[in-house]
């Protein structure tokens, strides 16, 4: 075998890294689907990657990066803003890496009063139950719906989707509880 052929070329390839020219990456992760309910608090939280390592993150030219988070190639991070009652909410996120480089993300947040409709397309009755059949419906998307009896909160495992069919067996005086990603709230008491 030539293997010591091979090492000035190695040597070569070692010695010509590339310089990293790429920006980190951005996103969000919370508010789901950029639904916030207008004039509420609202809590946003993202993530900056870089393999570099992440220098600073910043939204609307605001810094948000973390306390001791500088450096780290995955920094995830979050704060606060209050919607407006009214209009669009865009917000700038930037990133950048200890080389300079800048990556940026417009996000829009919808403003979405309107709460989750809940529509029960059948109900059958076998003794003291009642299985109810339908769907939720949002203008941006359902976050999760809940059947309440009495003071015990069951949560149905249903996609986040702007529709989505459900079928759950409750007992009579149950109320279904939809949830949108805006926070919006709507209810239903069975049958």
């Amino acid at each position: 075998m030539r293997t010591h052929l091979l090492y000035p070329f190695i040597l070569l390839l070692v010695s010509c890294t590339r310089p990293d020219t790429v920006p980190p990456e951005v996103g969000f992760t919370e508010p789901l689907g950029g639904a916030v309910a207008p004039g509420k608090e609202v809590r946003v939280e993202g993530y900056a990657f870089d393999p570099s390592g992440v220098a600073g993150i910043w939204v609307n030219g605001q810094s948000v990066m973390p306390q001791g988070e500088a450096g780290k190639r995955l920094v995830q991070f979050r704060f606060r803003l209050q919607a407006p009652a009214s209009g669009k909410v865009e917000l700038l996120l930037e990133a950048e890496d200890p080389q300079g480089n800048r990556g940026a993300k417009r996000v829009p947040l919808v403003l979405d009063a309107v709460p989750p409709r809940i529509v029960v397309e059948r109900v059958e009755r076998e003794g003291s139950l009642y299985r109810v059949y339908g769907r939720v419906e949002d203008n941006v998307q359902v976050d999760r719906v809940v059947v309440q009896v009495g003071g015990r909160y069951t949560p149905l495992s249903l996609p986040k989707e702007a529709t989505v069919a459900f079928s759950a067996e409750v007992p009579a005086g149950a109320v279904l509880l939809a949830v949108d990603a805006a926070g919006n709230r709507a209810s239903r008491r069975i049958p």
